[in-house]
């Protein structure tokens, strides 16, 4: 069977790579080239492989060397793959090879790259009109986390803004905190299940025309806004400045002004002994390992016949539990992505056990109106009162 070169490539094109820069050093001097073909070979011994192009600079000095790094870029660092791509000039490219780390090899180490793995050549094989090189690693490392460089079908992509917590290593180590993720928490609330579960919480706690209420870690401040449309005054509270600001910005362009926003900690509310007749949380005890000094403050500041509302993840919420219960409806991907960011942040974060959460709310002065479980029981909806 014959092949058309041009039409290969773009088969080959339909499978998806990150973006790397391949470095070596020969006579002092430092070269690159921007790789796609790079990949694992063996975790021991620990080997990679990435192939070049025979007629490349870089190739040739990587055989008379016997060292190369493999740097592997982040969606900010475009304008490094297409200037070792080609794009650039060999002033431009050496200028950036000069302020890069060395090596133990002696290769360069560009900065802010997501990570990099310095090797010594193992094997070469003939690839056809490229060389296989295997390389055995002698240091590794890993950058700030971030977003990586994709290519595919001929053009640079990017990840949504759910990778962040979809990404398990991320999620576990806490590099990138649920609550930072301004955009995507703005979306989440925004739309599909996890917006009706704010609204139906809003149902179910029913604030009155009259009412003063609190949201609890509200993010960008839907649960404050549907609060807002039924109550006198109501107030959001959250630790991170971003999500205050973009809350407001929200409620602002609703025209919602008995609706405000300010930085504070739930369990150290700037407010005076019952000055609210609801408080109301979502998404907010999953972040705190002991949710006694939360519902303290909750009772503290709740009028006597106040009542409290919770939206919380189920301690059986998980990813898988998420997938399938994703399989039964018809969710769009930005959506389906952002339920399944908000399962894994719920594994890796606190997710409080009914009799726990009835333990806490009880020794904080509550009683329980109703408990509800929604989403094939993966979310649980509390209503509660302080006598």
């Amino acid at each position: 069977m014959l092949f058309d070169p041009a039409e290969f490539r773009k088969v080959l094109g339909q499978f998806a790579t990150g973006v790397t820069l391949v470095t070596t050093v020969q006579d002092g001097a430092p070269l690159a080239m921007t790789v796609n073909s790079f990949s694992a070979v063996s975790l021991d011994p620990p080997l990679v492989l990435f192939c070049a192009d025979r007629r490349s600079r870089t190739s040739a000095a990587i055989e008379a060397s016997g060292v190369f790094a493999v740097n592997v870029l982040r969606d900010q660092q475009r304008d490094l793959s297409d200037l070792f791509a080609g794009k650039g000039t060999d002033l431009d490219r050496q200028a950036v090879l000069t302020e890069a780390h060395v090596a133990v090899s002696g290769s360069p180490i560009l900065k802010d790259v997501l990570a990099f793995v310095d090797c010594k050549v193992e094997h070469a094989y003939d690839g056809g009109d490229h060389i296989i090189y295997v390389g055995r690693a002698l240091a590794a490392g890993r950058g700030e986390a971030g977003a990586p460089l994709l290519y595919y079908r001929g053009t640079y992509q990017a990840l949504d803004d759910a990778w962040r917590w979809r990404d398990r290593y991320a999620a576990k180590e806490q590099a990138t905190p649920f609550h930072e993720l301004v955009d995507f928490f703005d979306r989440m609330q925004a739309e599909g299940p996890y917006a009706t579960l704010i609204d139906e919480l809003v149902t179910l706690v029913d604030p009155g025309v009259e009412d003063r209420c609190l949201d609890l870690g509200c993010g960008t401040g839907r649960l404050a806004r549907e609060m807002g449309r039924r109550c006198h005054e109501a107030v959001g509270i959250d630790v991170t400045a971003a999500m205050v600001e973009r809350a407001a910005q929200r409620a602002k362009a609703l025209g919602l002004d008995n609706v405000t926003f300010r930085e504070a900690l739930a369990t150290r509310l700037p407010f005076p002994d019952a000055s609210f007749d609801v408080v109301a949380s979502s998404n907010l005890l999953l972040h705190v390992p002991e949710p006694g000094a939360v519902l303290a403050e909750a009772a503290r500041v709740l009028r006597p016949g106040g009542r409290l509302a919770i939206l919380e993840p189920a301690p059986v919420m998980n990813r898988i539990a998420m997938a399938a219960y994703l399989r039964g409806h018809r969710y769009n991907p930005p959506t389906a992505h952002a339920m399944l960011a908000w399962a894994d942040a719920a594994e890796v974060t606190y997710r409080h056990t009914e009799d726990r959460l009835t333990a806490d709310l009880g020794a904080a002065g509550f009683q329980v109106d109703r408990r509800e479980r929604r989403m094939n029981g993966l979310a649980l909806l509390w209503v509660a009162h302080r006598p």
